[in-house]
């Protein structure tokens, strides 16, 4: 089974909209609620919680698994997942769940774990970090399905290594789907954060 994308809120009721805080001494406008409420990440010249400014000082990764190393504001985006392709075209998202299921079921074969299903725009999309695109590349899997995996976003990232279903006291972190707009403003990207 795949890790999901979700609130940590297991109520009935509609999941809220997460408000991020502003940096110490910077006033964040409307426009970055309004960017983060859209799944989209704010540039890094905006500064705010919601960009990717000093993402990499924010955390590091000790026995694989990520850990913080100083003080995180709640709802804060703290890390992103690294050289990970996107799953999007249904037959691919369909496939890819039948390889997972197959790997994770044989007792012989190295289970993947770090793959995410999420929405962006309403659509699914599986987010398939290097450390499991690598395991599914030895399997046999379409062509169309090689390709996809191949292919990855370029920012370099750790937060596929967030251990946060471990227990309910470590269940602290929000895997999401997220997108950040690349050269043109016509190029988006999901990403998970």
């Amino acid at each position: 089974m795949s890790r999901e994308l979700h609130m940590l809120d297991h109520s009935d009721e509609p999941l809220p909209k997460r408000v991020r805080r502003p940096a110490r001494g910077m006033d964040q406008d409307n426009s970055c609620e309004v960017t983060r409420e859209s799944n989209m990440i704010c540039p890094i010249t905006c500064g705010c919680h919601n960009s990717l400014l000093d993402i990499s000082k924010k955390t590091r990764v000790v026995s694989q698994i990520l850990r913080s190393t100083r003080k995180i504001w709640k709802n804060e985006l703290i890390a992103i997942f690294g050289l990970t392709s996107a799953i999007t075209r249904t037959e691919e998202i369909s496939e890819l769940k039948q390889a997972q299921e197959k790997r994770n079921s044989d007792l012989y074969s190295t289970s993947m774990q770090y793959t995410v299903l999420g929405k962006f725009h309403g659509r699914e999309v599986y987010l398939v970090p290097p450390q499991d695109a690598a395991l599914l590349l030895e399997d046999r899997i379409s062509p169309g399905l090689r390709k996809s995996l191949k292919q990855h976003n370029a920012v370099e990232g750790v937060g596929q290594l967030a251990n946060h279903t471990c227990c309910d006291i470590h269940w602290n972190a929000n895997l999401e789907v997220a997108s950040i707009e690349q050269y043109e403003e016509t190029d988006i990207e999901p990403m998970g954060i």
